[in-house]
């Protein structure tokens, strides 16, 4: 079940928003719920405006692939509509998931990946007035993975699937960046000064422009409270890396991880939040991670460690770390592990979070093996 948990919140590209207050009429609704709070299936859906399929296979993501199938993204045309004239996702929006199996491998037309059967449904809400404890008011649902599909759907606990979005879609929480028929529809967003946009959902930073660093440290610095608040204590670990903040911020600054065995030999894109500012990074690996990684083990040990390097735009200048020091044997769903973010590779007290659980890291990293995501073996 964490698997398909773990597959919906990272699998769903793009997300849009729902408002259907309590007990109120809402005459654009497309989906609703009943009495208890549960989403009822939609149906109709396949009429909808298409927007997109990703596909992440098996076999281009050894061992496996998190999110292995077809995924069939449709949002319903009145909300299509007004995100043409807008450039917002309106409270009314309805974003459908319709996950579709791989079959043959094969066809008249080459090789290639094509799809199989249908094997679930999921989709996402957003609705101010139902979910006002969900970050950005972002609910998500599942009717299951086989068939027959279940009538009705809970929602996800708090902030299971949020925090990967907030840290990593280009648009308000929605994977825009990954779905060429939105960033093609998005009509003009009023900035603060009342002037047009770019309708490029994510501007220059997507670009790596001049001001890169500024967006990605705003994005950080700005993620919702709940995102940067730890959700566990940090216990005391025998690591080679320390989780105290201010001694960690000096050991970063003195290079001292440069010494471990394991590390990248270059700069590469980075596959978290940074991805879509084109921020370059370099990833090292302590002993014990190294040797776990190497193994193949499924949970690392306690003390494991990784520092990553952050680079401005243009790969020239270090810009901060991310680090993650597994404190218990137990990861406990991401608390097990203390994470820490900084922008500022001067100031010790200016980091963007620092402690166990925090939601903005393991919602993203949710998918590696035991929170890791970096490729092994370091190239």
């Amino acid at each position: 079940m964490r698997y398909r948990v773990i597959q919906f919140c990272v699998a769903l590209t793009v997300i849009g928003a729902l408002t259907l207050a309590a007990g109120a009429p809402h005459e654009e609704s497309v989906v609703h719920f009943d009495d208890q709070g549960r989403l009822i299936r939609p149906t109709g859906y396949r009429t909808w405006v298409y927007i997109g399929t990703p596909l992440t296979p098996n076999d281009m993501n050894p061992p496996e692939a998190p999110f292995p199938d077809f995924h069939n993204v449709y949002i319903d045309p009145v909300s299509y509509d007004h995100y043409m004239k807008t450039g917002t996702f309106r409270e009314g929006t309805a974003i459908i998931k319709e996950l579709v199996g791989v079959g043959s491998k094969a066809a008249v037309s080459g090789n290639g990946y094509f799809m199989g059967e249908f094997i679930g449904l999921e989709t996402a809400v957003k609705d101010s007035a139902r979910f006002p404890d969900e970050p950005g008011n972002w609910a998500y649902f599942s009717f299951g993975h086989s068939y027959p599909l279940a009538d009705t759907a809970e929602k996800f606990p708090v902030g299971a699937c949020n925090s990967c979005h907030e840290a990593s879609a280009a648009d308000d929480w929605v994977f825009a960046q990954y779905y060429p028929v939105l960033r093609a529809a998005k009509g003009p967003r009023q900035s603060s000064s009342g002037s047009p946009s770019s309708s490029s959902p994510s501007g220059d930073a997507m670009q790596g422009g001049t001001d890169s660093f500024d967006r990605m440290a705003d994005t950080m610095l700005g993620a919702s409270e709940s995102a940067m608040t730890p959700t566990a204590d940090t216990r005391p670990v025998d690591s080679v890396v320390p989780t105290d903040a201010e001694e960690l911020h000096e050991f970063l600054k003195a290079g001292s991880y440069k010494s471990f065995k394991s590390q990248e030999s270059e700069k590469h894109p980075s596959r978290g939040p940074h991805a879509k500012f084109n921020w370059p990074v370099r990833v090292y690996l302590d002993a014990k991670i190294d040797a776990s990684l190497a193994a193949e083990n499924e949970s690392h040990p306690a003390g494991s460690s990784i520092v990553k390097e952050m680079y401005s735009a243009d790969g020239s200048e270090l810009v901060g770390w991310a680090v993650m020091v597994k404190t218990q044997e137990d990861s406990a769903g991401g608390q097990g592990w203390f994470w820490y973010e900084t922008t500022n590779t001067e100031d010790s007290s200016d980091v963007v979070g620092a402690g166990n659980g925090l939601p903005l890291c393991f919602g993203c990293h949710s998918t590696g093996k035991d929170f890791v995501l970096t490729e092994y073996p370091p190239k």
